[in-house]
């Protein structure tokens, strides 16, 4: 669905620039994309286009614009659903948010796994940091004990 290119280091420099990544977070690919919506004379793209990054938990968005915007940031839990959908001419990814919004973004290049299959993997990744705390002896000796009174 879209051109695995590696032209776009400019690209990942603006995200390097703008986006500090969480701990436990991992790029899954970065895309330039148009948002799609329905207009009296069909399916148009919307101007301008986004530079998008997809991780393991959030799609990162930001406007290619002269004027500076902060990054947009829709975290996994807010996906419900995405499919791959053909609105017009167009081959696009749907996303249903929880809040009743879709969004139709169409990938014009990217770098990384599909726009859709980088989605997808987004949604199914764990949410959160992985359970870290070590327990002392005393401690599991507690844990013990109160399991035996139960």
């Amino acid at each position: 669905m879209v051109a695995q290119l590696t032209q776009p280091k400019s690209l990942e420099l603006v995200f390097k620039q703008h986006v500090r990544l969480h701990p436990h977070e991992k790029e899954l690919g970065v895309y330039q994309v148009t948002v799609i919506r329905r207009a009296a004379s069909g399916w148009v793209p919307s101007p301008p286009p986004l530079d998008a990054m997809v991780t393991n938990f959030r799609l990162i968005l930001h406007p290619q614009t002269r004027r500076r915007y902060p990054v947009a940031s829709i975290p996994s839990l807010f996906v419900t659903t995405i499919a791959e959908v053909e609105l017009g001419r167009h081959q696009c990814v749907s996303l249903t948010l929880k809040t009743g919004h879709q969004l139709y973004l169409s990938a014009n290049w990217g770098v990384g796994d599909d726009l859709g299959g980088a989605l997808r993997t987004m949604l199914t990744s764990p949410v959160g940091a992985p359970f870290k705390m070590r327990l002392g002896p005393d401690d599991i000796r507690r844990m013990i004990q109160l399991i035996d009174r139960l």
